[in-house]
């Protein structure tokens, strides 16, 4: 009875765990938070950096397999979302620590977006070619999507609200009717323990 009482106790906490922090661990792939378009600038493709609320841009930068060929930087990070590549004026609170020469070369490029901030510092990055730009839409992770679908991408690979946030009314019941099992299971273990002596 103990037994299959403990068993009936540790499967009730398994389950209120999984509904409140989530059993899914997340790794989304390089790029997931990062998109593509079209863009007037020198380079005509601008790089989108969706961020949480909390989170700062504090890093741009396009390499080639050779060389860093732009890269800005800012030092109080920014909350701007659209980066065009090789502007001549960077964004707000932004240097320049190595400006671009026109045009993107041919080949694998990768554009880099260093993001600080809450739940944690991160960095994301996206390989792509010239032929991968395209003039309507957002090119995310291979595939063109339109603007709002990628929002939508975005937001969920960056998880803003992280584990446990926002528990709500009905996940905070589950965790009151859990402790209540546990106490009662506590209680009939001390009770049959104190009737063996």
């Amino acid at each position: 009875m103990l037994l299959s009482g403990g068993l009936g106790v540790v499967a009730v906490v398994a389950f209120v765990a999984a509904l409140v922090f989530g059993v899914e661990v997340k790794n989304p792939p390089p790029g997931a938070r990062l998109g593509l378009t079209s863009s007037a600038g020198p380079a005509g493709v601008a790089l989108l950096v969706p961020r949480c609320r909390s989170e700062r841009v504090t890093a741009v930068e396009l390499r080639s397999k050779e060389a860093t060929l732009w890269r800005i930087v800012s030092r109080k990070g920014s909350i701007d979302e659209r980066y065009v590549v090789g502007a001549d004026g960077p964004p707000f609170g932004f240097v320049v620590e190595q400006r671009f020469s026109p045009p993107l070369p041919d080949g694998r490029l990768t554009l880099l977006a260093a993001v600080e901030g809450e739940p944690f510092d991160t960095t994301d990055q996206v390989d792509f070619s010239v032929d991968d730009i395209s003039i309507e839409g957002v090119t995310h992770l291979g595939q063109v999507v339109d603007p709002a679908a990628f929002e939508a991408r975005a937001a969920a690979a960056a998880d803003c609200r992280g584990p446990g946030a926002h528990l709500g009314l009905v996940n905070g019941l589950f965790v009151v009717a859990a402790a209540g099992v546990v106490v009662a299971y506590v209680v009939m273990v001390g009770r049959y323990l104190r009737g063996r002596r």
